[in-house]
């Protein structure tokens, strides 16, 4: 069994997993104590972080392996690999696995609680909480994880998913101030591309507010020189990183620069890495993204009872508060739905109200980043305008569409349901 680093001996502390799920590679990180984190290790003592996103079954046999074991045991007779597991539960077409047809979100499934076995069974009944991240949020891959998590009967409700970039963004505000204060940056190497992060922070306002900007760069090869093959590709690599780096690191200011993933290696970062090195304080891993995902994980959980110096603004951000005004007690107030700040695919509001006047709903949008207020109004056709009671559910497909879906309920005994429902798309 692996054993992992940091274990308190007391068995009456709660654990918090940040699970960073890749579709090559995986990685889980957690908390015992609510400050600490650590990353498990393949093998004790080194950093073996990464466990390979993939499944294995005996042919034949109901036996699954995962991770390296997966990779291992499909190389014997009999084994069959199922890998780029995310990739294929977005799809959603069943896999064909030794004659059966699997559901690829159940074979997701699967590897995630294979995976989160290396610490719950330490653990058992004591996860006070889980943080999946991954590069690829969109309407639809937050549809495949939660369904994913559903199967998994965690013995938890908090169960929480947030991007790369904002697991950056935790995990350097959890450093010490001076590696990100005047300007910090990522770079991730995969699938032959460059993906920067800059985390740039207004230590003018309070709490302080921080943003990110992405880039992406593709690592495209010059002409031959007379070398190896081998020599060429490196020289190539260091070369056109070298630009990239130049490029984004003096655009702006930097202090710290961060090398993420098993794309960035000695055998071929000799002027890239020794540029780096020489004007910035430069970290390497590939445990940035769980970790970040651990404190993203405690910071949500530690919540209104500790008072956030920082505010952070990425991309898939709600930029704008959502609300309506309604009657309360004769006089016209305004009703919050939805506030700016929260994750796009955390924005969710469902509510009861009465209409009785007009066949029309308004929506205040009160955007943070400019263009002021706006008034949505979505006419309810074919309804009649008597007094009925309405379901309203308010969600995000992206951090730029609103979704407003309405329902009518009828009055009771005095008016029977309706069979309408309204549905429109609201750009933010």
């Amino acid at each position: 069994m692996i054993k992992l680093p940091g274990f308190m001996s007391g068995m009456n502390n709660k654990v918090y997993i940040g699970f960073n799920l890749g579709d090559n590679y995986s990685q889980i990180s957690y908390s015992q104590d609510g400050k600490s984190v650590e990353t498990v290790s393949l093998i004790t003592g080194e950093e073996r972080f990464n466990i390979p996103t993939a499944l294995c079954k005996r042919e034949g046999v109901n036996q699954w392996f995962y991770g390296e074991d997966a990779l291992r045991y499909s190389g014997e007779e009999g084994g069959i690999l199922v890998d780029h597991l995310l990739t294929l539960a977005g799809k959603g077409t069943p896999v064909l696995v030794d004659n059966v047809a699997y559901q690829p979100v159940s074979l997701l499934a699967l590897f995630i609680k294979r995976c989160l076995s290396l610490v719950t069974a330490v653990f058992s009944d004591k996860i006070e909480g889980v943080l999946l991240t991954s590069d690829n949020l969109s309407y639809e891959n937050i549809g495949v994880l939660k369904e994913a998590v559903a199967l998994l009967k965690l013995k938890t409700e908090k169960i929480f998913f947030q991007s790369h970039m904002e697991s950056y963004y935790h995990f350097m505000t959890n450093m010490p101030e001076e590696l990100w204060r005047n300007g910090s940056l990522l770079f991730e190497y995969e699938n032959g591309e460059i993906t920067s992060y800059r985390m740039e922070s207004n230590f003018g306002t309070v709490p302080v507010v921080v943003y990110m900007d992405e880039k992406h760069f593709p690592m495209s090869a010059g002409g031959r020189s007379n070398v190896t093959d081998k020599d060429y590709e490196s020289i190539q690599q260091d070369k056109a990183f070298l630009n990239i780096a130049r490029e984004i690191c003096e655009s702006e200011s930097t202090v710290s620069v961060f090398l993420q993933g098993e794309g960035f290696d000695d055998s071929w970062m000799n002027e890239s890495k020794k540029y780096l090195c020489g004007k910035y304080r430069v970290f390497q891993g590939s445990n940035l993204y769980s970790k970040g995902a651990c404190y993203g994980l405690l910071d949500r959980l530690a919540g209104e009872s500790v008072q956030k110096k920082n505010i952070f603004l990425g991309n898939d951000k709600l930029t704008a508060n959502i609300g309506m005004n309604i009657l309360r007690q004769n006089d016209e107030v305004y009703f919050a739905l939805l506030d700016a700040g929260v994750s796009w695919y955390d924005a969710e509001n469902t509510f009861d109200f009465y209409l009785q006047d007009g066949d029309y709903v308004e929506f205040i949008i009160r955007s943070l980043v400019g263009g002021g207020d706006h008034i949505a109004r979505i006419t309810l056709d074919d309804f009649s305008g008597k007094l009925s009671r309405m379901r309203c559910r308010l969600y995000m497909e992206s951090e730029k569409k609103l979704i407003v879906e309405i329902e009518d309920l009828g009055l009771g005994a005095f008016r029977s349901p309706g069979t309408r429902n309204w549905r429109e798309e609201i750009p933010i």
